[in-house]
């Protein structure tokens, strides 16, 4: 379906005098409209300066202020008008915040199903409108936030709901509220699905970054399962610039905040080091967007310094994506760490065999055999371990995999299996 636009809308015509024949408006409105409507933006916004309070009311009249019903064209119509006056004129918020009600007319249409257009119009202006509000009524937040939970939930709506969020997140103690009731997962989420509209996963980054200027959600960002691992997913899949920006800043918000650097981890169990590396080649024009690259190439820098070369191994294996990177080739490292295996249970080892197992990626199950290999033949009891795990039939039913290097690999770590001592593998 093709998507209404605002200028769309205010190209159709309104009888201005048939809606004062009805009663709807008077003589005075009908005559207000004649100097703004289909006029130019300039001259718009000087008659609303001229009388902003009979046209603020009059905008909310249209749209069913008084009577609380307007047709579909009316109140697409009106809401197109308000929303106008707002982009143009940033003291017209005052005029309609005066207005005795200016929440009901809103929060009515915003619940109708039956039109995206004036749904997403409404909760956008009454989400503007709680932003402008000295005093948010507590009980036309609570409407607002839980409409915009509901629309979350469908791909289909979720984009009306981010752009009343993306106003709303401005004040902190909604981003608490909104993070009280799973908000970053539900944003975590719409980022899964990459055949998204760019506008849906930028406005998405968007409510994400409002959220890390929190420092209690920003410090919780690890605790939600899938969010920073889908930021990175994002950054790697869609280079535009305007994406590039923003996740990088919530990446580069969040990283100093909560305990023990888990952020961070999660963001190196994520494979930020690819992304970063990529994106330290580009050029970009953006000064804010080079900051936050270089702040967090080194922040991640220091944690990988930081982890001992074993940490930095077993991280990459939790998060099951394998890397040929040199710590699997590193004779030294092997030596030093082999013991290491043991811990735990033997639970790196674990994680191995259940890559050989479940994983569809060949570059997984080559250095996964690979490595399975390495700890046979460094650990003095290698072959009885991987055999009481029930690794061996797994990496011998790999010899027949479609893939030439995972061939190789299983049939190199195979023959360690069954040479009693490895050194007499010429």
């Amino acid at each position: 379906a093709r998507i209404l636009t605002r200028k769309q809308v205010l190209n159709q015509n309104v009888e201005w005098g048939k809606l004062s024949a009805a009663g709807i408006i008077n003589q005075e409105e009908v005559r207000l409209m004649s100097l703004y409507d289909k006029k130019s933006v300039e001259r718009k916004i000087s008659e609303f300066r001229e009388n902003p309070a009979a046209y603020a009311s009059l905008f909310m009249n249209i749209i069913g202020g008084n009577s609380g019903v307007a047709s579909l064209e009316r109140t697409r119509y009106g809401l197109s008008l308000i929303e106008e006056i707002l982009d143009e004129e940033s003291s017209s918020f005052e005029y309609f915040l005066k207005l005795t009600d200016p929440w009901s007319p809103l929060l009515t249409i915003m619940d109708t199903k039956s039109d995206n257009y004036c749904a997403s119009k409404a909760a956008k202006l009454i989400s503007l409108f709680l932003f402008r509000s000295k005093q948010m009524p507590q009980n036309v937040l609570d409407d607002v936030l839980i409409w915009c939970n509901e629309q979350l939930r469908q791909p289909s709506t979720a984009e009306m709901a981010l752009e009343g969020l993306q106003n709303l997140l401005r004040h902190d103690d909604v981003r608490l509220r909104f993070f009280e009731d799973d908000g970053l997962n539900r944003l975590g989420v719409l980022l899964k699905n990459l055949q998204s509209e760019t506008q849906i996963i930028y406005k998405a980054l968007l409510c994400l970054w409002l959220m890390s200027y929190n420092d209690h959600v920003a410090s919780q960002f690890h605790h939600e399962t899938n969010v920073i691992p889908n930021i990175i997913v994002v950054l790697k899949a869609v280079p535009k610039e305007k994406i590039i920006r923003i996740g990088t800043a919530v990446l580069a918000n969040i990283a100093s905040k909560g305990d023990n650097n888990m952020n961070k981890q999660v963001m190196i169990e994520g494979k930020i080091v690819r992304f970063l590396e990529t994106a330290n080649q580009r050029k970009w024009a953006d000064e804010d967007l080079i900051n936050d690259l270089e702040y967090l190439t080194e922040a991640i820098s220091e944690v990988i310094r930081e982890m001992s070369s074993w940490d930095a191994y077993k991280t990459e294996i939790s998060s099951g994506t394998l890397e040929r990177s040199p710590v699997h080739y590193s004779e030294r490292f092997w030596k030093e760490n082999v013991m290491m295996f043991e811990k735990d249970k033997f639970e790196v080892l674990g994680m191995l065999i259940h890559i050989l197992k479940d994983s569809q990626n060949s570059q997984n199950l080559e250095i996964a055999c690979h490595d399975i290999g390495q700890f046979i033949r460094y650990h003095p009891m290698g072959r009885q371990i991987i055999s009481q795990m029930n690794g061996k039939y797994i990496i011998m039913g790999l010899m027949e995999h479609p893939d030439a290097a995972v061939q190789k690999e299983a049939l190199l770590c195979t023959q360690k299996l069954l040479v009693v001592s490895w050194e007499h593998l010429g």
